[in-house]
């Protein structure tokens, strides 16, 4: 009776559809060789007509990863970062971001930090960002 029903929703014409995540602009910060702790930025599209979340992420760089936001100037912890159905949601400096806690090392400018993000729908997305100096592009503060 299952097999019959998963193939009358697979021929009757049901589509699931599944979030469709891409990741663009992505970039860390270079820090001083001193600091211990830096922070990942990009736009993360969802172009599915699902809702997902960015539930946790992993990268080369340093010994924890986490997602934050900055609210009234205070960084803090978050379970998870909201990414819209057909929509887009902004990782930028002053708002939400990815710290990269306990470095591994100190990072430069040109070299490449590999990210891995985890979604709730969507599972893991690899990203390759570059070490930028400065706002790397952006006018606000971390």
């Amino acid at each position: 009776m299952k097999k019959f029903l998963l193939a009358g929703l697979v021929f009757g014409g049901v589509v699931f559809a599944q979030p469709k995540i891409e990741v663009k602009d992505a970039w860390v910060r270079e820090v001083p060789p001193t600091s211990k702790m830096s922070a990942a930025y990009m736009i993360i599209e969802n172009k599915g007509n699902q809702p997902d979340k960015l539930v946790d992420a992993k990268n080369n760089a340093s010994e924890i990863t986490e997602l934050h936001e900055t609210v009234e100037g205070k960084m803090r912890k978050v379970k998870a970062i909201e990414v819209p159905a057909n929509g887009k949601t902004e990782l930028k400096p002053g708002g939400l971001h990815v710290m990269l806690i306990n470095l591994k090392k100190p990072l430069k400018e040109g070299e490449t930090v590999e990210l891995v993000l985890k979604f709730e729908k969507s599972g893991e997305v690899k990203v390759n960002a570059p070490v930028k100096k400065g706002m790397g592009g952006h006018k606000q503060g971390h």
